[in-house]
C-alpha cells in the first residue's frame, strides 16, 4: 500500500481487541472487513490511545 510518510496513522488500542473490523473505503458501497493485524501491516499504523 502507497501512502505518505508525512502523514501519521494512529489505530487506537482498542481495535486489538476485537477479531474483524470493517472498514470503508469512501463510499456506502465500498466496505471491507479485516483483522486488525492486516490494519497494522496494510498501513503500518503507529497502536496509540487515541480516546485519551
Amino acid at each position: 500500500m502507497v501512502q505518505n510518510p508525512d502523514i501519521a496513522i494512529l489505530i487506537d488500542e482498542d481495535l486489538l481487541r476485537y477479531d474483524e473490523i470493517w472498514a470503508a473505503a469512501g463510499h456506502p458501497k465500498a466496505v471491507f472487513k479485516m483483522t486488525p493485524e492486516e490494519l497494522l501491516e496494510l498501513t503500518n499504523g503507529r497502536v496509540t490511545d487515541i480516546k485519551g
